[in-house]
């Protein structure tokens, strides 16, 4: 026992593991928002109809010499962009042809690409497909698509110009300028003409159309205000993210995802659909912060669109704007790279639009390292190094007083009982209930006495005769344990002695 406890104290680890930090930081990342709303009764102004479209401009194709346009883009952010035009011949739902106009080009901020359209060209090609597949159209139409995006191909812009190829006139959709997300797009065309009796000039211009701008509300939310989402004309939207550390560190950058996702559920949660919508991607130094307009209404349009193709009513809609940010930093005791992620949830509830109330958001993390200290537990209520100490003079106590425990039992320990006496009372205990004790003993004249050779076998005659076991304790002349059942004149015993136990396989009668 004694080695034990000192095995025990002395394995105990006198240093153990523990984790430093050698350098402490933190990310941090909060969005801000402010939604504009549109002019309604409530909040002012009144709203106001917008006038009818303009008429499509409309030109006769036998004095048409030629068409030259134009394809002007205004990013909304700077940077390097290219552009390509293209133009689209189809039978919808048949065929398609895709024409290239313009190759990729790219230019820095807002830049030009011109293009001739070559009308008999597509007339062309709208005759050789009709006799090769023997189907004719009502209808030919030119579709003019020009595509622009981010020289790294992230952000994507699309503008489309309808034109309609008739047998006498070339007709051209009025809407020629288009603005998404800050970015705007303008196609311009000149017509040159033959010589003809009905135009003056000799080169006609695309009108110059501006589309209706309905007036804006002044009225604008905040977070944790009350949003109608029918009012919502656009939000904007700003993420700050701000990178903290007790020690400094040096070539911070981050690269920063922002994204959008709509989703609708069923019941329990069940999703039904989900969309996701590229919304931003930059790289920054430092601290930083990134605005950008969110287009509520057109995300509100896309929900009741889908409810109307799908004939199914979503149980709860959302929008959730997701930041990423990949942080490197370099510091003394090692690179930084880790990716903070945040967002923000709107639930569409009915007609109102309800924002998380939480828009602020910490990572704390840290680099550390491992080294061993002197072990601060406790055993006992002792640190090891003093428990060692104590635990030879502990195990001596313990020994002196087991060892006088020891010679005090053996010189004060109780003489034990005789044998006879202890199976007596173990008689006693297992066949108590059926004893009866006496303090004397008269024989009867003419009684006869059967030994038995085992109290089980007295039981087994009790039990038979249902009397009870009369038990005779020793006297002091002699030591010995009478048991016996009386039956008339006849005695059933079985007798404990300091002779042993006297066992008689054979009765005995004495008259």
């Amino acid at each position: 026992m004694t080695n034990i406890v000192m095995v025990m104290a002395y394995n105990l680890p006198s240093e153990v593991e523990q984790e430093t930090s050698l350098l402490n930081y933190e990310h941090e990342g909060r969005f801000d928002y402010l939604v504009h709303l549109k002019p309604s009764y409530l909040f002012g102004p009144p709203p106001v109809e917008p006038p009818p479209p303009a008429p499509n401009p409309k030109y006769p194709t036998e004095i048409i010499r030629r068409i030259e346009m134009s394809f002007t883009y205004m990013p909304d952010k700077a940077g390097s962009h290219v552009v390509r035009v293209t133009a689209v011949l189809e039978n919808p739902g048949i065929w398609q042809k895709e024409i290239l106009l313009v190759p990729y080009t790219s230019g820095q901020r807002s830049f030009t690409v011109d293009f001739l359209l070559d009308i008999k060209e597509f007339n062309e090609i709208y005759d050789d497909i009709e006799e090769e597949t023997g189907i004719r159209l009502s209808e030919r139409n030119v579709t003019i698509v020009a595509e622009a995006e981010l020289e790294d191909g992230y952000r994507l812009f699309i503008q489309r110009l309808p034109i309609k190829l008739g047998e006498t006139i070339i007709e051209f959709d009025s809407n020629l300028s288009q603005t998404v997300e800050g970015a705007t797009g303008r196609f311009s065309y000149l017509v040159f003409l033959k010589e003809n009796s009905v135009y003056t000039q000799t080169v006609l211009m695309s009108p110059l159309y501006t589309p209706f701008t309905p007036p804006s509300s002044s009225k604008t939310l905040k977070p944790g205000q009350v949003i109608f989402s029918k009012l919502i004309d656009k939000m904007d939207v700003t993420f700050y993210y701000q990178f903290k550390s007790d020690k400094p560190v040096s070539k911070l950058t981050a690269d920063v995802v922002l994204t959008a996702f709509l989703r609708a559920t069923g019941p329990e949660e069940a999703e039904l659909w989900s969309k996701k919508f590229p919304l931003l991607y930059t790289r920054e130094s430092g601290d930083f912060n990134v605005s950008f307009p969110l287009d509520l209404d057109g995300y509100l349009e896309l929900f009741e669109t889908i409810r109307k193709e799908t004939d199914v009513s979503a149980a709860s809609n959302s929008v959730t704007i997701t930041a990423e940010v990949n942080t490197v930093a370099e510091t003394p005791l090692g690179v930084i790279n880790e990716t903070f992620t945040q967002a923000i949830e709107g639930n569409i509830t009915g007609n109102l639009l309800e924002w998380d109330e939480e828009l602020t958001k910490t990572q704390p993390s840290s680099i550390t390292t491992s080294q061993m200290i002197p072990n601060p537990n406790k055993y006992l209520g002792l640190p090891v190094d003093r428990l060692r100490m104590l635990t030879p003079i502990l195990v001596g106590i313990f020994l002196i007083f087991f060892i006088t425990s020891l010679v005090l039992y053996k010189r004060f320990k109780p003489p034990e009982p005789p044998l006879v006496e202890k199976e007596a009372v173990q008689a006693k205990k297992k066949y108590g209930d059926l004893m009866v004790e006496a303090t004397g003993q008269t024989p009867l004249e003419g009684e006869r006495i059967v030994s038995l050779g085992s109290m089980e076998d007295l039981i087994k005659v009790a039990d038979e005769l249902g009397k009870p076991i009369i038990h005779q304790p020793p006297s002091a002349s002699e030591k010995r344990h009478v048991y016996y059942v009386f039956d008339v004149a006849t005695r059933y015993q079985y007798v404990f002695s300091t002779r042993g136990k006297e066992r008689r396989s054979n009765a005995r009668k004495t008259k």
